[in-house]
């Protein structure tokens, strides 16, 4: 074979390389078009109920638990609300579907009757998770008067009395999400796609307060 043929050969090649690269550069594009099209109509039942008007009325922190069962802790958040204005919070409880709290199943009567009527099943490191927390914002998203939203799990407990946690979240123009990217970290689950796609995953606390 002459040297003409071969540069002829490898030219192709070089050709045919260079389409497949721009193949395959485009439906990542896609990909990440019709990603941040799903994202955006998944929220946007939560976002349109959120603030349709300006709310003038007295604003309350919506305590949002995402819990297994009953709430261990329910003792110490009792004693946390005991001393609070009732209009100045609202509980909302995600626990697994038919569970139903009340004297039978929580110590505390602040948790009567406050878990969600539509709760799902559950799994750790499962998009359930992420569906179980937008649960619990959309009801909360219910009543206008809550304007600042904690995320918790049955194991968080309160380290100050409610008065100064709820004047510090009324004050703060900010929201507090714990979520990095740790490159080291290898419990990504190829199964949690396409709900969650590696390229989103992060670490951090499930506990929020935005």
């Amino acid at each position: 074979m002459s040297v003409r043929n071969v540069l002829w050969l490898w030219w192709k090649l070089l050709v045919l390389v260079s389409l497949t690269l721009c193949v395959l550069a485009f439906l990542k594009l896609q990909n990440y078009s019709l990603s941040d099209s799903e994202l955006s109509s998944s929220t946007s039942s939560i976002s349109s109920r959120s603030r349709a008007v300006d709310y003038t009325g007295n604003p309350k922190v919506a305590f949002l638990f995402l819990v297994r069962r009953n709430l261990p802790l329910d003792f110490l958040w009792g004693n946390f609300f005991e001393n609070a204005d009732t209009g100045n919070f609202s509980i909302y409880v995600h626990s697994e579907p038919g569970f139903v709290f009340d004297e039978s199943t929580t110590r505390s009567t602040f948790f009567f009757n406050r878990q969600l009527t539509n709760s799902i099943k559950v799994a750790w490191g499962e998009s359930s998770m992420i569906q179980a927390e937008k649960l619990l914002l959309g009801a909360a998203l219910d009543d206008p008067a809550n304007q600042r939203f904690v995320l918790l799990s049955d194991s968080c407990v309160p380290l100050y009395n409610f008065s100064f946690i709820y004047n510090y979240l009324m004050a703060s123009p900010r929201s507090f999400v714990d979520s990095f990217l740790d490159k080291k970290d290898v419990r990504y689950n190829p199964r949690m796609s396409p709900y969650i796609p590696m390229r989103k995953w992060r670490k951090g606390s499930q506990v929020i307060a935005p």
